[in-house]
């Protein structure tokens, strides 16, 4: 499955620039990161950013279910089980909205794991 992970600081530089605009306001925004990225592409910039080999683990749904059953209810779980299902093989769509809304380009997920890297060496 693909993803186009988002900087948290994106959302808040987006909502910032639609506050300040009234013209803005009013629509919905879908916010991006600027890349389409699979989880193994998530967890490859993770090793690289920290130093560290990290494992890939490939679990079955009810293994998946079993080790998350304590965070997200059973029909929870199986609708995201689902939507992962059906978006696997197809890169995410990107939109351009932080860059329209901003005038900068959205930040990279390597920027963002960088910037957090502390926070995975724990």
């Amino acid at each position: 499955m693909y993803a186009e992970p988002s900087h948290a600081a994106e959302f808040a530089a987006t909502a910032a620039a639609v506050l300040a605009d009234p013209a803005l306001g009013g629509r919905p925004y879908t916010v991006t990161g600027p890349q389409s990225l699979t989880f193994t592409d998530q967890i490859g910039i993770l090793s690289q950013v920290t130093g560290r080999d990290i494992a890939i683990k490939h679990v079955s749904r009810q293994e998946w279910k079993a080790e998350m059953a304590e965070y997200i209810d059973g029909p929870v779980g199986d609708a995201l089980l689902d939507y992962w299902q059906s978006c696997d093989g197809r890169p995410a769509e990107l939109t351009p909205v932080v860059e329209d809304l901003t005038g900068r380009p959205a930040r990279t997920f390597t920027s963002w794991a960088g910037e957090h890297r502390a926070a995975f060496l724990n």
